[in-house]
């Protein structure tokens, strides 16, 4: 075969952005030929063989803490049983860590796939799993960039309750401690009562 197709043509083959194209050819994973008027064409051929075809369809697993890596295989083995259902494609990312904090490495590397047209659907098993309180803006940001969004609504695990707990006391101590550093009396109280929630320990 020796047909050479645009980056645009070659964006629609690999279901990337033509931007993640351009980078993937500056790091020297994808090689393009160029016209004599500058422009960058592909060969079909080799780019289907260069294995950068990056998942078309992304699964999200995540749970609080290490030991409720059973819930964690759980919604693993969801994401797996639809994915492969579609026959395209996929790869499961997954994060151990509370849904307050959005610092988990799988989770910004979902981000910089959905920001880079990477991701053309993105499937979770509950909102929550993407972000506790902040999982509307994420789906909000892939509605933006035409990524669909499948939430599989599996049944909750009765330890949910205990992650709303502690994201909320870790909710709780962000504010805190954003809060204490100003010292103005006008918001003592409030201080106040934020200490005291930020020490509760629920059993």
């Amino acid at each position: 075969m020796n047909t050479l197709i645009t980056i645009r043509e070659a964006s629609d083959l690999l279901g990337v952005s033509i931007k993640t194209l351009r980078r993937w050819e500056q790091q020297g994973k994808i090689a393009s030929i160029r016209t004599r008027g500058g422009h960058r064409r592909f060969r079909p051929e080799d780019l289907l063989q260069s294995g950068q075809a990056t998942p078309l369809i992304i699964g999200y697993a995540r749970v609080n803490r290490p030991e409720q890596k059973p819930q964690l295989d759980t919604q693993i083995k969801a994401l797996e049983s639809f994915c492969r259902q579609q026959g395209q494609p996929f790869e499961i990312l997954t994060d151990i860590g509370n849904g307050v904090s959005h610092n988990h490495p799988n989770f910004m590397r979902l981000v910089a796939m959905i920001c880079q047209g990477e991701v053309k659907c993105l499937v979770l098993t509950h909102a929550e799993t993407v972000s506790r309180f902040c999982h509307d803006f994420i789906l909000g940001l892939c509605s933006l960039l035409n990524v669909q969004v499948i939430i599989l609504n599996q049944p909750h695990e009765s330890i949910a309750d205990a992650d709303l707990v502690e994201d909320i006391q870790s909710l709780v101590t962000i504010c805190y401690n954003s809060l204490y550093p100003i010292h103005d009396q006008a918001h003592q109280q409030l201080l106040e009562h934020l200490g005291a929630l930020k020490n509760i320990r629920v059993g």
